[in-house]
Formats: structure tokens, sequence, C-alpha cells
């Protein structure tokens, strides 16, 4: 069968779809207060009312809020997750985390931050975001070292939920 013929099959099939359906959503970019200075992040809507938002915090090392890092990762995983997640109609903040990238002027060192620092940089968050988005529903995501912060700050923010 040659690939017209199978083109032909399988748009005469109802249940399959060659064209893909649009995901709309919006990008804004906000800002929480850091120590020394702003944390930025991006926050990502479906267009249609989100009944949730989902924080994502970075991993461990130079991790950016779209989930790449300088020394190797270059696959967008943040950022294709958020697109996700509003195509399923949640809103998502990717954040970078204080003392890199956007957040860089949040402290002069960025190696001298601990958990708890990072725990009070996502109740910064959460507090932008409940005031921002009028939502009560509150995740908080986080891979490697921000899931260690995810789960520290369920402990301090006993509104917050953890994925």
């Amino acid at each position: 069968m040659n690939i017209a013929a199978s083109i032909a099959l399988l748009s005469a099939c109802p249940f399959v779809s060659l064209a893909a359906v649009p995901v709309t959503f919006s990008e804004t970019v906000l800002d929480a207060a850091g120590p020394k200075g702003p944390l930025k992040g991006t926050l990502l809507t479906p267009n249609s009312k989100p009944t949730a938002v989902v924080l994502i915090v970075p991993g461990s090392g130079p991790t950016d809020r779209d989930g790449n890092n300088p020394l190797g990762v270059n696959a967008s995983p943040y950022r294709l997750l958020a697109e996700g997640l509003a195509a399923k109609g949640f809103a998502t903040l990717r954040i970078d985390k204080r003392g890199m990238f956007a957040s860089a002027m949040a402290v002069e060192d960025a190696n001298a931050v601990t958990i708890a620092d990072y725990v009070d940089d996502v109740r910064s968050w959460v507090d932008v975001l409940r005031c921002h988005m009028h939502i009560p529903c509150i995740w908080v995501l986080g891979h490697s070292e921000g899931g260690v912060v995810a789960l520290a700050s369920a402990q301090e923010e006993g509104q917050v939920f953890n994925v």
C-alpha cells in the first residue's frame, strides 16, 4: 500500500484525525518578591477558566523554568508539561529559582541558597497566584530538588497541595 492510499484509508476512519487540534493558551511573565530583587516566572493559562493552578518548581542545578539546563538538557520538559496541562484546563506557573536565569537579581550568590529559602519563594509565589488567579486550588509540583522543596512547602502551607 502506498502512502496516498494509507492517508486515504486513515482519513476515512471517523475516529482518526490527521490534523492536530490547536491548544490555545496565554503566557504572562509574573514577578514575586525575592530577598534582594524579583523572582520571575511564566504563567500559562488555558483560554478557558482554569479550575486549578500548578506551580512547577525546577530541579537541582542550573535548571531554568522550562526544565532546560546548560549542562545538556534542552528538551523543555517543564514547558511541554505546562502546555499539556493547559490542554486539560489547568494553569501553570513555571519559575526560575532565586539567583538563576531571570531571577538572578534575587540574591547575590545562587550557591548560598537553602531549601528553607526556596520554601520562602514558594510561599511568595503562592501569594502571587492567589492574588492573580483567584483560584483556591494551587498544586506544587517539583522534580528532583524541586520535589524536596514542594514537600517542605506542604509542611508550611496548609492550603497548598503537592503532586
